[in-house]
Order: C-alpha cells, then structure tokens, then sequence
C-alpha cells in the first residue's frame, strides 16, 4: 500500500504487519492449503502473510515470498526465521508480474496470496495484474487477494464528516481513482474478469477497543495512520472540501497527548474490515 511512503517503508512495514496478523491469520486459515504444494506470496514485504502461509501448507508445501525491495525481503527472511518456518520459504528479489509470467510458462503454482499489493499505486492496470496472477495458477489452484481495506476503516467515530473529508483528502493526495475500473475496491471484479470460479468475499474486521488492551494499536495510529492523515489535510484538505475548522480540529484530534487526542476520549474505538477475496481456477 502506498501509504508506507509517507511514514519510511520500513517502519509501516512492521508496524503494519503487527497490526493487521490477527486478521492475516484468520484470512490464510480460510484458503485450505493442507493439500498445497506450491504457494507464492507476492509483494510479502516484512513477511505479515508469510509465517501464517508456511504454517497453513502440508509438510511438502513450500512458499516462494517474491519482493522487488531487498530491505522488505530482508525483514521478511528474519520473521520467517524468528517464527521457525524459514527451511519452508524461498526468497526472490523480483517483480510480481515478472514471476507470474514465468510460472503461466512453466511450474504454476497452487496457491498465491496478494496481501495489499493488488493496488493502483503499486500496479498500473490492478485488473491485469490479477489476470496474469490467475494464469500463472494451477488448475483447481486458489488465487486470494488481502486487504486492510484502509480507506473504509473507522479511525475517528464521532466525528464521521470530518473523517469522510479527510479520507478524501488522502486519496487526493496519492493520486488514487474516485472510481473506474482501477478502483482499490474493485477486487471482486478484477476476480471475476479473469474466468476465476467460485469467487468468495469474507470480511474480517480488525477491531481495535479497548485501544490499551493491544499493544499494537497506539504504534499503528500514531506511526501510520495519522502522519499519512495529516500530511493529506495539509496538502489535499482544501480540494476534499475542509474548511479552517476542519484542518484545526484534525490537527487536534490526532495530536497525541494533546487536550483533544482522539484516542484518549473515553470509548474510542478503531474498526479495519478488512476484506479478503478468493477465486479458483
């Protein structure tokens, strides 16, 4: 996800993989890989799916984690190895589309996992994307398509115009489609143009309340989310319709330790339904 520019990749990468591997777990828990062989995790960044991948396939499965960035398959190899599944993976340094397209010509695979990659800032055709994806496929393999689904979270309940502005202020401020067919919410399309079969979407919230009972929600919030949020008011507010109180109130609503911190106003929660499809070839 592109948002991991603004805040330094590699701290949005474990930031963002502590957060979201409650729900990565229970997304691989759904994708039946007991009986799969050969499972490609593309754009694995710190690894967030590929301990859940490891641990979700037989005994002679193995997972290829393919990253174009060398510091994130880094990050990735030491989790693999700190969790004990590092004999089951394989690393490449290459692009996605690269290693599909290799694997539609020869070894396909039995299952590939897409956890936020599939993504208009990260490919320029999304639907293309999944299309080689699926061809690179087996038959009867699964292709499963992860995501936090970060621009339909609630992160400021009780105050939904406020938020409603500001995330169109990040969209704004990423260059992200308002609609078409390269929308990031368009997963279940992208699913269906491609001929898969049997395609299913599960939602998986990752629910945030009582904020102090997660360790990992504080960090998220302030090392991720509300950096991003912020630099999109200051640059893109006006455009997505935020006044001067607008832009006051953000800046104090997300300002930790201050009179007004969101986070602190007694009941706040943070709600991600994050989204996972799947389809068979």
């Amino acid at each position: 996800m592109a948002h991991g520019e603004e805040v330094g990749i590699i701290t949005y990468l474990q930031v963002n993989r502590a957060f979201m591997a409650p729900v990565v777990e229970q997304a691989v828990a759904r994708l039946g890989l007991e009986e799969r062989r050969r499972v490609l995790d593309v754009g694995t960044g710190a690894g967030g799916g590929l301990v859940a991948l490891a641990r979700a396939t037989g005994p002679e499965g193995r997972v290829l984690a393919v990253d174009r960035n060398e510091d994130a398959l880094a990050l990735a190899r030491g989790h693999a190895e700190a969790e004990g599944v590092l004999e089951r993976v394989h690393f490449e340094p290459a692009d996605l589309m690269r290693v599909a397209a290799r694997a539609a010509a020869g070894d396909r695979f039995d299952a590939i996992w897409a956890g936020d990659v599939i993504w208009p800032g990260n490919v320029p055709d999304p639907g293309r994307a999944v299309a080689e994806l699926a061809d690179s496929l087996a038959p009867g393999g699964v292709l499963a398509l992860f995501t936090s689904n970060y621009y339909n979270a609630t992160f400021l309940p009780g105050h939904a115009q406020l938020e409603r502005r500001l995330l169109t202020a990040s969209e704004l401020n990423w260059g992200i489609p308002a609609d078409g067919p390269d929308h990031y919410a368009r997963h279940v399309h992208w699913m269906r143009a491609a001929g898969l079969t049997d395609v299913r979407l599960h939602v998986l919230p990752r629910i945030g309340f009582p904020v102090d009972d997660d360790p990992t929600v504080r960090p998220y919030l302030e090392r991720i989310v509300w950096p991003e949020l912020l630099a999109a008011a200051r640059s893109r507010g006006r455009e997505a319709g935020m006044s001067d109180d607008d832009l006051a109130r953000v800046e104090a609503l997300l300002r930790p330790g201050g009179p007004e911190y969101v986070v602190d106003e007694p009941g706040y929660y943070l709600v991600h339904p994050a989204l996972l499809v799947t389809g068979v070839r």
